[in-house]
Order: structure tokens, then C-alpha cells, then sequence
């Protein structure tokens, strides 16, 4: 038997599920933000009744949970209605051009010619969207030009002027003041719920790191004061995403040196 056999036929590991310290990672019960779900559910939920939808645009920091929510919230939609939704992270689709072919690719289940002029997918997807409801969420919007974001409100907050579309849109931002950075007109159209996502506290992130360690970790690799200990950091950090990784780290690192427990030591070295 060669050595990488020996060791992945060894079940020594001190991870249950190493993914669970992953940032994309989605839990069936989302911790310390029921406020923040159940609005953007109620905002939704006039689409499911053929009414007027209230847009929502969800403001936070960054590491506070925005994704996770909205994730969430989308597949209880997709589990309970057949209404399609489509997510789109700004961070990929990083243009307006981008935004719409994903948009297409989900209404029409097939990508359209590369050649297709963005005008042409424009009318297209918005007289779908008079045959077929939509739930549209850009995340992290604030990453695309400011060009295409004031265009992209404008095509869509104004839609209904021109089309009979039923959709509900939400964005996600980090600044609370990106609005105000967008041109007037752009500004004026943006009516939405605002949801604002505030950092979490040092018990907050104890929580959620707690629940993460008692699903990611065999039982004794960490304690619950090692847990606090990183919370606090993570709390000064204002980063749950930074908690996450050095839990992962650590439990990669005495996991390489064949141990089964996280110590003190393993914390200040490599969380300080």
C-alpha cells in the first residue's frame, strides 16, 4: 500500500464535516438573523398572491450574514413554490452585460448566443417576465460599475412602465451609503424595504462558531472556552469569515502534527 492509500483509508481525522467551517457553507437553521428572514420573506411573499411586490435592499457589513440569509430564504421559496429565482453575485457577473445573461440562462434554461446583442436579451427577459414571475437578487451590487448599477436600476425598478412584469428584486450591499452615491434619478426610483444587517456581537459569533465546531469537530478537539477565545478575536476582527478560517486552520494544523485536540498554544500562535 503507498503512503497517500495509508492515509486516506485513515480515519483519524478530527473533522465530522470540514466543510461546515466553510464561508459558503449553508445551514439548515440560520442563527441570530429570524428577524432579518422572516422581512425579506414577508416582502416576497406578495409575488406568491399575484400583488405588488415591496423591493427590498439588504445594507451590512461585510461577514454578517447577508448571503447566508438570502440563500436561505431563496430555497424555501424554491422548496415550497415552482416561482424560479434567480441570484446573481456581482462579484462574477461583474457587468450589466453578465447580469443579463445569467437572468436569461434561468428564465429560458439555456445560455444565450454570445453574439446577442444586450438590448435584444433586455426585451427578451422582460416580456418572459410578463408570462413568469421572478425573484432577482444582486448581490454585492456595489461591484459593479457605477455606470451599470445606476442602468441596471433604472431598467429594472422602472420595468413596469414599459412591461407587465411581476418580479421581486432585492439587493445586497455593503456600504449603507451606496445609494447616495448613485446618479438622481437612479436614487429616486430605489424604493425599497431597507433590511439593515448589523455586525454581530461577540455572543452572537460564540453561537454560531459553537454550532459550527459541534457539527464540523469530533467531540473534544475543541472546548467551549478555546470557542470564546476565538469569538472575542473574531468580535474585534468584526468577522465571522475570519473565525471560521482560523477554526479550519487550527484543525488542519494539529490534524498534520497527528494530534486530536486544539490547545492554548495552538491558539495564540496562530490566531494572534
Amino acid at each position: 500500500m503507498g503512503l497517500l492509500d495509508e492515509i486516506m483509508e485513515n480515519d483519524s481525522s478530527v473533522f465530522k464535516n470540514q466543510d461546515i467551517f466553510n464561508i459558503n457553507y449553508l445551514p439548515e437553521i440560520i442563527q441570530c438573523r429570524d428577524k432579518e428572514l422572516k422581512s425579506i420573506l414577508i416582502n416576497i411573499k406578495p409575488l406568491l398572491t399575484n400583488n405588488k411586490v415591496l423591493n427590498t435592499m439588504i445594507m451590512g457589513n461585510s461577514s454578517t450574514g447577508k448571503t447566508t440569509v438570502i440563500r436561505h430564504a431563496l430555497l424555501e421559496i424554491e422548496n415550497y413554490t415552482d416561482i424560479k429565482t434567480c441570484y446573481i453575485n456581482c462579484n462574477i457577473q461583474d457587468t450589466i452585460r453578465k447580469c443579463y445573461f445569467q437572468i436569461f440562462k434561468v428564465l429560458f434554461e439555456l445560455d444565450p448566443r454570445n453574439n446577442v446583442a444586450t438590448e435584444i436579451l433586455q426585451e427578451q427577459i422582460m416580456e418572459k417576465l410578463e408570462q413568469e414571475p421572478l425573484i432577482l437578487v444582486f448581490d454585492d451590487l456595489n461591484h459593479l460599475s457605477m455606470n451599470d448599477s445606476n442602468k441596471l436600476i433604472n431598467e429594472f425598478f422602472r420595468a413596469n412602465e414599459f412591461y407587465h412584469t411581476n418580479m421581486a428584486i432585492i439587493i445586497i450591499v455593503n456600504n449603507i451609503l451606496f445609494k447616495y452615491s448613485l446618479e438622481k434619478n437612479a436614487q429616486s426610483i430605489l424604493q425599497c424595504n431597507e433590511i439593515l444587517f448589523k455586525d454581530y456581537t461577540e455572543e452572537e459569533m460564540f453561537s454560531i462558531l459553537k454550532a459550527r465546531c459541534d457539527k464540523g469537530f469530533k467531540q473534544g478537539v475543541i472546548t467551549d472556552e478555546q470557542i470564546r477565545k476565538i469569538s472575542f478575536m473574531a468580535a474585534n476582527h468584526s468577522s465571522l469569515r475570519w473565525g471560521l478560517r482560523i477554526l479550519n486552520t487550527l484543525g488542519l494544523k494539529i490534524e498534520s502534527e497527528n494530534r486530536d485536540k486544539i490547545t492554548d498554544k495552538d491558539i495564540q500562535k496562530y490566531a494572534l
